[in-house]
């Protein structure tokens, strides 16, 4: 299932088309990000976004057959860092 990328406030945001049907195992596309070195010195840090329900790393609109269309929220407590490339 293809998703689109973009960027909100310094993060990268997948956005995947439903629907994912019910019961199956789901992984997300593979994202390949390009970034640009700071200085010297300056660790690039990747994370999973998200530090509460407030400002949750992933949503999902999940349909339940008696009740609709609910939203899902979810974050990484604590957010695991993926990659680390120090700046030479």
């Amino acid at each position: 299932m293809a998703g689109t990328v973009s960027t909100a406030g310094g993060n990268i945001v997948l956005t995947v088309p439903g629907p994912i049907a019910g019961g199956t195992t789901f992984t997300p596309p593979a994202v390949t990000i390009n970034v640009t070195a700071g200085a010297a010195g300056t660790p690039i840090t990747s994370k999973y976004a998200g530090t509460s329900y407030a400002s949750p790393g992933m949503t999902m609109t999940t349909k339940v057959a008696i009740v609709g269309n609910v939203a899902t929220a979810c974050y990484p407590n604590p957010s695991p860092t993926l990659t680390t490339t120090s700046v030479v």
